[in-house]
């Protein structure tokens, strides 16, 4: 991968990342049976951090090393754990798929956020590639007509906040590698967590050790990969990739639970898939004829 352009190697970190977090969310979805949701965040955690330490060093990544901007690493942990609470809060009164629409509107934030904070310039190839990606969604996961109520707020606020962790991830280190930057995202989660899990601890099954160590690595390893992502390459060419994740989810929806997608889910993610590719190919033209 490291062979390969910046901005080539960064969308497939950012798909990688997609996968990551849905592989997460499947292990996840098996352990709310019996776990409360601190619990799992916090067990999740603990374990990904001497996982990631002895990856590193099996896969030729070097130790973990501390960064000089550590605070900086918790305060972005700190965003990330109050944009998955009000994920969660939302969910309380959504469905899954009426959140998974709203939250989605995250990479059109960090498509805004590049041209006001970064002063990016996002030609139009770009702005259609995420607006028509967002519509593939739409049609996809079809929401009801109840989506957009007082509750989408704890959703839309949920988005806003990881658009805020995508945006910010441009001032982490150069020297921060992917082990680093997934064991101190993995640390600040362990650290602000920790206080809410007082009254909901149970026992853990041993036999559930190997659903948390691959949520562990898995929620871990989506994080770093979408950091140095987005620290690697423009926002606004990431953002379309982002959508991604949707695509990921129905291939494993239909591995692990066999359910079959329907036509609509079908044309939705031949919808982003193709958005995607028209982007990437006018941001390859754009870039020949700039030179």
């Amino acid at each position: 991968m490291l062979a390969r352009p910046p901005i080539l190697r960064a969308i497939m970190m950012m798909c990688l990342a997609a996968l990551c977090f849905t592989l997460n969310d499947t292990m996840t979805k098996f352990l709310l049976v019996d776990y409360h949701v601190t619990v799992i965040i916090l067990l999740r955690s603990l374990m990904a951090m001497p996982l990631l330490m002895v990856l590193g060093l099996m896969l030729g990544g070097g130790p973990v090393r501390w960064s000089r901007r550590v605070w900086f690493h918790a305060l972005r942990g700190a965003i990330n754990l109050l944009g998955a609470y009000l994920y969660i809060k939302g969910l309380t009164y959504l469905t899954v798929a009426e959140a998974s629409v709203i939250v989605f509107a995250s990479p059109c934030m960090v498509t805004a956020g590049s041209v006001l904070f970064f002063k990016e310039a996002v030609i139009w190839q770009k702005w259609a590639a995420v607006l028509v990606s967002f519509v593939g969604v739409i049609i996809a996961i079809q929401p009801g007509a109840g989506t957009f109520q007082p509750a989408s707020l704890f959703i839309l606020g949920a988005a806003f906040l990881y658009a805020i962790n995508s945006l910010t991830s441009r001032w982490i280190p150069e020297q921060d590698s992917l082990w680093t930057v997934s064991f101190l995202g993995a640390a600040a989660s362990a650290l602000f967590i920790a206080p809410f899990t007082i009254g909901h601890w149970s026992h853990v099954d041993p036999l559930d050790i190997t659903w948390f160590a691959g949520a562990a690595l898995c929620s871990s390893l989506g994080i770093g990969l979408g950091t140095l992502a987005y620290r690697s390459a423009p926002a606004a060419d990431l953002a379309p990739f982002s959508y991604s994740g949707l695509i990921w989810s129905i291939i494993v929806t239909w591995i692990v639970w066999s359910a079959a997608p329907g036509l609509a889910t079908l044309l939705g993610a031949l919808i982003i898939a193709a958005s995607s590719a028209f982007h990437f190919m006018a941001r390859r033209q754009t870039a020949v004829a700039s030179e």
